[in-house]
């Protein structure tokens, strides 16, 4: 049997763990938003989940689009991060609109949102989409969205360009069609803690401090094993430049990272920059 390799494309790794997650979360939020949306707009509108994955920030500002607009939503707590809701702007004017009552015939023509709109976004983001976020998060202490001013989505992201992150693409349903809106999750931070699915760590007592500092600062090796192949010795002698081997590795598992030979974590293979790298995606335990 031969086998044709393929370029696998390092910038969107599928999501993992961290992925299957936040669409739990993302999905309560969607249940949760009917009531609001519901009460606060006077045609018929809902939001559902559509697709999680994983990619890198670049390639996620080149699938919004030029129409889209984004709003920062930004943590009490600057380590916490920041979320990004980024919305076509068409359908943000289309929102917006319904907040003061109107129920416009159409999708609206691209434009800016004047002074009085602008004013009403905050309202409009806390209603439609704080709240609902912040009531579904998975554990009891949910962190306190706040809305940012309404600008580019590059200028909305406060990460590196060269991050990973989760990139949420939300249907919304209007009285005439489906669009999208998204909403840009950073793998740190806040990302981090709901994906964990528990708390922080405590900080350890301080007696131990000194003992955890030289721990700390004991170099060890990650390995990360790319996949194993069973060949025969005839195999092995006939390997020319050139010639495949198919690997038991899938493509859509992540790889194994070891630690003194074992198992520890889970991987996703990746580049920064000139250089190989992997995105830890989950502890060997969790899988």
């Amino acid at each position: 049997m031969t086998a044709t390799p393929v370029v696998y494309d390092f910038r969107k790794p599928p999501p993992g763990v961290l992925g299957h997650r936040a669409s739990q979360w993302l999905s309560a939020a969607c249940r949760r938003a009917a009531g609001p949306w519901a009460r606060t707009l006077p045609f018929p509108a809902e939001w559902t989940l559509a697709t999680v994955e994983m990619i890198d920030v670049v390639s996620a500002f080149q699938t919004l689009g030029a129409e889209t607009i984004a709003l920062p939503l930004t943590a009490v707590s600057p380590a916490e991060g920041t979320f990004v809701l980024a919305f076509p702007r068409p359908v943000l004017l289309t929102l917006l609109a319904g907040l003061v009552g109107e129920v416009p015939p159409a999708l609206p023509a691209d434009r800016e949102p004047t002074e009085l709109e602008q004013s009403l976004i905050g309202y409009l983001a806390k209603e439609l989409f704080i709240e609902p976020l912040i009531q579904s998060w998975p554990q009891e202490q949910a962190p306190q969205l706040q809305p940012g001013a309404l600008t580019s989505p590059r200028r909305a992201w406060r990460g590196p360009l060269e991050d990973l992150l989760l990139l949420a693409r939300l249907n919304v349903k209007l009285p005439f069609g489906d669009y999208p809106i998204y909403l840009l999750i950073p793998r740190s931070g806040i990302g981090a803690v709901f994906a964990q699915g528990e708390a922080p760590a405590p900080t350890p007592p301080q007696q131990s401090a000194s003992i955890d500092d030289v721990v700390q600062a004991m170099p060890v090796d990650l390995t990360v094993v790319l996949g194993t192949a069973e060949l025969s010795m005839d195999d092995v002698a006939q390997l020319q430049t050139g010639d495949v081997v198919v690997l038991r590795q899938k493509i859509d598992q992540p790889l194994d990272g070891l630690l003194s030979g074992m198992r520890k974590f889970r991987v996703w293979p990746g580049v920064i920059g000139q250089r190989a790298a992997v995105v830890i995606d989950s502890a060997a335990d969790e899988l």
